[in-house]
C-alpha cells in the first residue's frame, strides 16, 4: 500500500532538520529522486505556485545536470501549499547554492542519490518505524495514489509524473482508483448540488418510483 499522509509526515519528521523539506517536496510533487536533487530556486515560482522540472542529477553525476529522463519529464507542476510553504521556510534557513541548487549538504555541495536515497531516507525509515523496504520512490507512489483517490484522471496523473504512457499509471495504480459506481454517483450528485435548488423539479412525496 502507498504511504499515507501521516506516514509521509512521520518520515519527514525523522529526517535531519536540513533535509525534511526534501521529503515533503518529493511527496507533494511526485518527483523522481534525480529531479528532486537538481531542483533550483529559479524553477520555483512562488507567485504562480508552480514548479518547473527542467533538469535531473543522474546517479554519480557529481552535481552535473542533465536533461530529464524523457521529453514528457520536462513539465510544470502545480505546487500545493504544503510544498510552497516548506520550500520558503527551507530557503530562509538554508540559502541555495551559487548555482541555485536548493538542496545541499552543510558545506553547500549537491546531494547524491546514495546519500539522500539510502543514507538519509534509510535512517529516517527506521526511526519513523515505517515498513522495511520503504524508499524515496514510495513518495512518488504516495503522490500518484493521492491524486487518483481524489478523482484525477489517469492521463492527468501520467502528465504530473512525467510518464510517456498513461497505461503505465493504470497498470501500476489502477487498483487504487475509486470504484467506478461511486464516481458515477458522485459526479451526478455534485452537478445537481452545484445547481440552484430552483432548477430541480418538484417531486410529490407520494410519487411512484420510476419504472
Amino acid at each position: 500500500m502507498p504511504l499515507s499522509v501521516e506516514q509521509v509526515a512521520a518520515l519527514a519528521e525523522a529526517m535531519p532538520e536540513r533535509y525534511r523539506t526534501m521529503v515533503l517536496t518529493q511527496a507533494g510533487l511526485g518527483l523522481r529522486i534525480g529531479e528532486l536533487l537538481a531542483l533550483r530556486v529559479e524553477d520555483v515560482d512562488f507567485l504562480r505556485r508552480t514548479v518547473r522540472i527542467e533538469w535531473q542529477f543522474t546517479q554519480g553525476a557529481n552535481g552535473q545536470r542533465s536533461e530529464p529522463k524523457t521529453p514528457r519529464s520536462r513539465r510544470t507542476l502545480p505546487s500545493p501549499r504544503v510544498v510552497a510553504d516548506a520550500l520558503a521556510a527551507h530557503l530562509a534557513a538554508y540559502p541555495a547554492a551559487e548555482d541555485g541548487t536548493i538542496f545541499t549538504t552543510g558545506k553547500g555541495a549537491p546531494l547524491g542519490h546514495v546519500y539522500y536515497g539510502h543514507n538519509l531516507i534509510g535512517g529516517a525509515v527506521t526511526k519513523a518505524g515505517l515498513p522495511k523496504g520503504t524508499t524515496s520512490h514510495d513518495l512518488r507512489h504516495h503522490y500518484a495514489s493521492v491524486l487518483l483517490a481524489a478523482g484525477e484522471s489517469v492521463v492527468a496523473v501520467a502528465e504530473r509524473l512525467g510518464h510517456e504512457d498513461a497505461s503505465l499509471v493504470l497498470s501500476t495504480y489502477g487498483h487504487l482508483m475509486p470504484d467506478s459506481d461511486d464516481r458515477t454517483r458522485s459526479a451526478i450528485d455534485a452537478a445537481w448540488d452545484a445547481a440552484s435548488a430552483s432548477c430541480a423539479p418538484d417531486v410529490p412525496q407520494d410519487a411512484q418510483s420510476v419504472r
